[in-house]
């Protein structure tokens, strides 16, 4: 499954968390803004793509290899 996400990097850096951020929100391949059904905290920092991807995966039941995401 891909996923479409909007990623806020700019607070972690005014907060001193450079190198990671934080999720604004997360499209399926329909375009629906799915962060809440994923269980996505969105105050998370995030240190990468791959943790992110792994807390999709965890929400979803499916393996972090089936998760592709486009970030925007």
């Amino acid at each position: 499954m891909t996923y479409r996400t909007y990623l806020d990097y700019e607070t972690a850096e005014r907060i001193g968390a450079s190198g990671t951020f934080q999720v604004i929100s997360i499209e399926d391949d329909d375009g629906n803004d799915v962060i809440k059904a994923l269980h996505i905290d969105s105050g998370k920092h995030y240190p990468s793509l791959d943790s992110l991807k792994a807390d999709i995966a965890r929400a979803t039941g499916t393996s972090v290899d089936g998760i592709d995401i486009e970030n925007t």
